[in-house]
Formats: C-alpha cells, structure tokens, sequence
C-alpha cells in the first residue's frame, strides 16, 4: 500500500524545483537565499510530520517582503522586483504544510516562475522543464483529488498504477493539439515580453573600430555570434563581410561618413545564405564577402558594401544574403583614389620610406602588392595574440622590431604600405572560417573567429581582398581547417544543430513566416486535384473500412468474448433453464438472482464472480474452473 498524500508531497516538491531551477540563475542573492531556505525547512518539516510554522505566519512575513519589492519597481527595472516576489512566495509555501490548498499554489507559482525565466533566456532547456512540468502537475492533480476525499488514504501498488496512468495520460494526449495550434496561433511583430524586459545582447567579435597597439594581449570569446546556412565552401572563401574602415586617425582606423560613390559589378557564380545572427549591439548585417544582397526591411546598403540595419536590436533575426565570394569585385569608372590613399600626417617617416624602398622598381599596383606581399611573406611575421607591441608607435614595432601580432597589426600594416606607396586601399572588418554542421547545413561562427583583412583597388581589375594574416611564417598552424575536426567539436556541432533548430522553429517563427508558410500552402491546395486525390487514398479507406467491419464482428462474437462474458451468459441460460428465471443483461445483480433461485450452488457462482468482478479484476484461473464445475455439474 501507498499513502497517497506522500506521493502527492513529492510531486509537489518536483513541480517547485521545475519552476525555481530555471530561474534560479537570473536571482539576486536573497531571493536565492530565500528558495534554498525554504526548501529545506519544508523538507525538514515533513520529514519530522510537525508544521510549527503556521500558514497565517507565512502569510504575515511575506505582506513586507512584497511592499519592499513594490517599491523598487519602477519602468527602468520592472523585471527583477516581479521575479524576486515570485521566487520568495515559492520558498514560503514549499516552506510550509503541503495540503491540498497549499499544493495547488505552489504548482501556480512554479508555473509563474518558469515562465518568468523566459524573460532573461529561452533555450530549449525551457521546453524540457515545460514539458516535466506539464506531466508531473496533471499526476499530481489527480493525487490531489483522492487526498482531497480522505487525507491518509492508502492505495495498493496495482490501482496506483493506473492512477499514474491517467494522470500522464492527458498531457500526452493534449500534444497533437499543442503541435497543431503552434503554427496557426497568431504572432505579434515584437516579442510578448519585450516591453518588460530587454533581452540580453552582447558586443559583437568585431568592433567599429581598428586600433593595434592598445593591449599586449588579445582576449578571445567563444560565443556564438551568427549561424549561415548554406552549402559548404571553401576555406578560401569563408570570409564574412561586416563594416569598412576607410579612415586612418593616428594608429586606429575608422569609418567616416560619407562614403565616396561608386558601382559594382558582380560576376561569377553567387551563394545563397540564410544568416541567424545572435543578438548583438552592432548594426551591421554580416554576409558571405563579398555580399550583393541582403534581403531585410529597414536596410541602409552602402557603396562599400556595408549594409546597416535601421530597426530594433531587441528580438532574433534572419536574413538571406547572396553573395560574389571570390574575391574580386569590378567597378563601373572610376572610385575616388585621394580618399582611398590618404594617411595622417604624423605617420611614421619610417613606415613610408620602407614602402618606398620595397616598390622603388616598380609602377603598376599590381606590381607593389606583389612585393608587398613578398616582404611580409619573407620577413619572418608571426601571428600571435600575446606579446603585443603597444603605444603611439605600436605599428613601427610590429614591422621593424616585434614583427609578431593579430590580424588588426597584419591588416593596418599593410594598408599603411600600400597608401604610402599610392595604392588605394581600406580595411574591412568581420570574420574568418567556420565550423560546418553536416546535421544542420550551416556554418556556426563565433567571436574568436572576427578578422580584419584589406581591399586594394587595382586599375582595371577592381577591389581585391588581401589578407596579410595569412603570409604570417606559422599561418597554416592558426588556421588549419583539419586540425579542429575533434570528438569535442564533432560533439558541440550536434548540440548546437538542437538548439539552431530550436532557434529557426520557436525563437525567429513570427508574423511574416507564419504569413509565407500560409502564401505556400494556399498555392499548394490550388494545385490539389481531388480526382487523384480520392484515386490515392481510396485503398487506404477500403483497408481501414474492412478493418472496423472485422472488428465488429469480433466484437459481436461471442467466441472472441473474454472468458469472463463467455461464462456469465453460460450462467444466465442454466439458471433461466433449471429454475425459470429470465434475465435481460442489467436488469437483475447476481445477488438478486442468487436470491430468487435459493439454490446454494447459485449462491457460489455469484460470490465467486462477484469477488472477481466488483474488485475490477480478472478471474484467477481457479476460480475459473471452479465456475466451470459448478456449471457441469448443475444446479
């Protein structure tokens, strides 16, 4: 025997951690405090079976708590007094007596709390505690509604079964619904809770700006910073275009504004992507260098390629771009070479007279990238992320002394170079590489991935993408694209394709999906022709026909009954037979029947049946062939 309100006291305290866990991270101190505290009271309490703490002190305690709560709410912070009152009210009632009334709260509050944990992250670990919840709240409903009818009530391990059964039964049956009215429910264009709670953005990989020499060591993060769905390129093409820096001030380079005009020509084969970038501060909407198009409302599109989005940083987004990715984009006339080719006028005299030095022999642009690549392919420059050179003459270092430093020295370098020997160049700012997930069909780019390469312009040809990191001597152990194929990465692409999946079906669904998938299979059902509609699904309809016609007739059998119908019309014909009473099925019980026989061997069958048959169960195989005896034998 099980006692039913400890079962339902477990439930209770399940259904209280499904709530608190999630939202437990995002807490301030006291009201994590708060929960670990009244957990353990509560658990302490029922253990020992004594409630000293009574409800209407409870109830006291919590009236200040709240009104100090009420007061740091405010429009500026409307978020954090909301979940710490709902956190405390928890730890309170899992503090105290769990009866039914007690119960039923908590499980209110915990739902509360789940979904409060919404406004700072849904991940797809919110659908797991969702679901838990859902499973273990219908259970406990039903164990609450014996307890409610007797407290201490005890039910054998049998019956619980079936209890716990139907109780996990109903969510179960309630997910067709659920994945029906998902895509049909209507979206909002702006998240539910963004007038509450802005969700949490982080600075991009990148920055808008170029600045070598402020740190003697680079700090690398690992966060996601987008997702690009596409086909698998080339490592020689996985360069992702976000801004330009066409301005040199000092050592750092920036964009300025007004950009000079100019018209590309595109040529060659494009690449489609579908980017989900992650939440970010940037404006700038990264894509496959050298991107053609972006398609997404509210879009600034620059001449150098840049394209700034004008909207709400506060919710996910997705784009498709399409891009020339080779390298090399033509201009229609001429571009405005002052702009392209001016330096400060505090640069370094040594910096220029070693670009005059290196292409002394040469004229054409063509010709002094060549060499200038040469010297930096041959002058023994490393790649490194500490041990940076820093200061005002931070690039004088990394070329004649240091000769080692990230992508932004190698790119500013080089840039310095080429302008100071005349050639129109800039500087252009996203990020190299990418993990490939063969799952999901997309690339998976993170903050330590952002890179700094350069565009030269040459005369005839157009702007070429250079990347001086890669003639660094020890380019090939940075980048090498087998070395990072691991066990650990093979299995951080496969929980990341669970919650891209999340991210594409949940997160970014809204209005104007829901609109296209609606555009879709309106165009689908217009093409639907119902003569081979029916032609298709009539064998079907036969097969399912012929399959209820055969289980009628199975039910209607009597040689398909159970035994224990079998042997009570065996019954009821005997006893209409030998002592003349006829009996309509549930007009008389086997005790009335028993009754008007007055026969003992009557009086057996019906008790032994009866025994079986009120306790809703299913005849022992004695008693069976006891109720076949006394059926051979007669009355």
């Amino acid at each position: 025997m099980v006692s039913i309100k400890f079962l339902a006291s477990i439930l209770t305290y399940s259904i209280g951690l499904c709530g608190l866990l999630p939202l437990f991270p995002w807490l301030t101190s006291a009201p994590r405090l708060a929960l670990l505290l009244g957990l353990a009271v509560g658990l302490w309490q029922d253990f020992k079976g004594n409630w000293p703490f009574k409800t209407w002190m409870q109830n006291g305690a919590i009236v200040p708590v709240f009104l100090y709560y009420a007061i740091q709410f405010s429009r500026a912070n409307p978020v954090q007094p909301v979940v710490s009152i709902l956190a405390i009210m928890l730890a309170v009632r899992l503090a105290g007596e769990k009866t039914v009334r007690h119960s039923l709260q908590i499980q209110a509050l915990s739902l509360f709390c789940l979904a409060s944990s919404s406004l700072f992250d849904l991940s797809p670990i919110f659908l797991l505690y969702l679901g838990l919840m859902l499973f273990l709240v219908a259970i406990a409903l039903v164990l609450l509604t014996f307890q409610d009818q007797e407290n201490s009530m005890l039910l054998p391990k049998r019956d619980l079964r079936k209890v716990l059964i139907a109780g996990g039964l109903m969510p179960l049956l309630s997910l067709p619904l659920l994945l029906f009215f998902f895509p049909i429910l209507p979206r909002t264009q702006m998240p539910l809770w963004n007038f509450l709670s802005s969700p949490t953005v982080r600075t991009s990989g990148y920055s808008d700006k170029v600045e070598p020499g402020v740190q003697p060591n680079a700090g690398e993060s690992r966060a996601l910073a987008f997702r690009a769905e596409m086909g698998r390129q080339t490592p020689q093409r996985l360069y992702w275009r976000g801004s330009v820096f066409n301005t040199m001030q000092g050592n750092r380079w920036v964009r300025a504004d007004g950009v000079p005009p100019e018209v590309p020509v595109f040529s060659g084969p494009k690449v489609d992507q579908l980017i989900y970038p992650e939440l970010s501060v940037s404006r700038v909407m990264i894509g496959l260098d050298r991107p053609t198009e972006i398609s997404l409302n509210r879009l600034k599109r620059s001449p150098d390629g840049v394209f700034e989005y004008s909207g709400s940083l506060n919710k996910h987004l997705n784009y498709r771009a399409s891009s020339a990715p080779d390298g090399l984009v033509a201009v229609k006339g001429a571009i405005n070479k002052p702009f392209y080719t001016k330096l400060p006028v505090d640069i370094s005299p040594r910096i220029t007279g070693l670009a005059a030095e290196i292409v002394k022999a040469v004229n054409t642009d063509r010709e002094k990238i060549d060499l200038l690549e040469n010297y930096f392919r041959n002058g023994g420059y490393r790649y490194s992320m500490t041990g940076l050179p820093t200061g005002p003459d931070a690039l004088e270092q990394f070329l004649f002394i240091r000769k080692q430093g990230h992508c932004e020295f190698f790119a500013s370098a080089f840039a310095v170079l080429l302008r100071s020997a005349g050639v129109p160049c800039r500087l252009v700012g996203g990020f190299k590489g990418g993990n490939y997930s063969e799952l999901g069909g997309y690339y998976l780019v993170s903050d330590d991935m952002a890179h700094v390469w350069v565009e030269a312009y040459i005369e005839g040809n157009g702007w070429q993408r250079i990347d001086p990191s890669s003639f660094a001597a020890n380019a090939g152990e940075v980048w090498n694209d087998k070395k990072s194929r691991s066990l650990i990465l093979r299995m951080k692409l496969t929980l990341d394709y669970l919650n891209y999946e999340w991210n594409r079906s949940v997160i970014v669904y809204d209005f104007e999906q829901q609109f296209e998938y609606a555009r879709k299979a309106g165009k689908r059902l217009q093409g639907i022709n119902p003569a081979n509609i029916l032609r298709n699904i009539f064998p079907y309809v036969l097969a399912i026909a012929l399959l209820i016609a055969l289980l009628f007739v199975v039910r209607r059998t009597s040689l398909f009954n159970r035994r224990e119908e079998r042997i009570l019309k065996r019954f009821l014909r005997k006893v209409e037979k030998e002592h003349g009473i006829s009996v309509e099925r549930g007009e008389l019980g086997l005790f009335e029947i028993a009754e008007r026989a007055d026969n003992q061997r009557v009086s057996e069958f019906s008790g032994i049946y009866a025994g079986a048959l009120y306790r809703d169960r299913r005849l022992t195989d004695d008693e069976y062939r006891r109720l076949q005896q006394i059926l051979r034998e007669g009355f």
